[in-house]
């Protein structure tokens, strides 16, 4: 099948194909955005015409956020333009999602997410093969569903903060995918080791998440990292298999668009150049 893309794609790439650099495109306008069944999304252009359908970074939003700010957010942005992709920007129902054992119950997350893919892939420049899944706090623990689930609608998955939730799948479907998860040491929204909520929900343990993603990974505890100020990674993974790396760094609940890019590099377009600022073990 091909895609149609709309007039006003070309239109925008007729101005930014002239001299000097355009902010991002802004793909989906309008206060809802583009809609589909159950919701709607966001969807920003790189700054430059696209010769070739673009690889791209679905986000999704931490509790109480919305697709809005993220299409927003200056270091998503500015991310994409660095990487020459698109910013998919799913809106949680609720301000939240509803994957398995979240306290939202507003629809199903995996059609929704499916119903997105099936239409930026119809109306979009956008490469259906070349997608990667991020999200901070809940949705980073939505992204590890995705992972669990979904695993052949994306590329490669980067969670910050978030893990799956109790109770914990029993299996995921494979085959495995690349999947690396950051997190801080301090964080006390989303500890390492989960914790339980007064409305009687609780937040699943990281380590344990990694176990049942990939039954052979290496077993790894805290103190199996870098004490130090920077970011520390260590792979799980065997060598010569599909990446999958757990990254601590010794701060709370944050997330820094520098993980997410660091993460695509390696697992989406090759592992590039090591920062000074970052340890990683094999």
């Amino acid at each position: 099948m091909i895609s149609r893309w709309p007039l006003w794609l070309a239109l925008a790439g007729l101005v930014l194909a002239g001299p000097g650099r355009a902010d991002p495109v802004e793909a989906c306008p309008g206060e809802q955005g583009c809609q589909v069944e159950g919701g709607h999304y966001r969807l920003v252009l790189p700054d430059a015409a696209p010769a070739a359908p673009l690889a791209a970074l679905m986000y999704f939003h931490g509790w109480q956020g919305s697709a809005e700010e993220t299409a927003a957010d200056p270091g998503l942005r500015a991310l994409a333009t660095r990487l020459g992709i698109a910013l998919i920007a799913p809106d949680g129902a609720g301000r939240t999602w509803s994957y398995p054992g979240s306290p939202g119950r507003h629809r199903d997350e995996f059609a929704f997410v499916s119903r997105v893919l099936d239409d930026v892939a119809a109306r979009f420049p956008v490469d259906s093969r070349r997608i990667m899944a991020s999200g901070f706090s809940q949705g980073g623990s939505m992204v590890w569903y995705l992972a669990c689930r979904m695993p052949g609608r994306f590329r490669a998955f980067a969670p910050v903060a978030g893990a799956f939730w109790e109770p914990l799948p029993a299996s995921c479907t494979g085959p495995r995918p690349a999947l690396v998860h950051t997190h801080g040491t301090t964080d006390g929204t989303v500890p390492l080791a989960g914790r339980a909520l007064r409305s009687g929900f609780r937040q699943g343990d990281v380590f344990r998440s990694l176990a049942i993603l990939d039954p052979q990974a290496r077993a790894a505890t805290v103190a199996d990292f870098a004490s130090s100020d920077a970011l520390s990674c260590l792979r799980l993974s065997a060598p010569g298999t599909t990446p999958l790396e757990l990254c601590l760094h010794p701060g709370g609940h944050v997330v820094d668009p520098a993980w997410i890019e660091r993460a695509w590099r390696l697992t989406m377009g090759g592992e590039g150049p090591r920062a000074d600022h970052l340890s990683v073990k094999r």
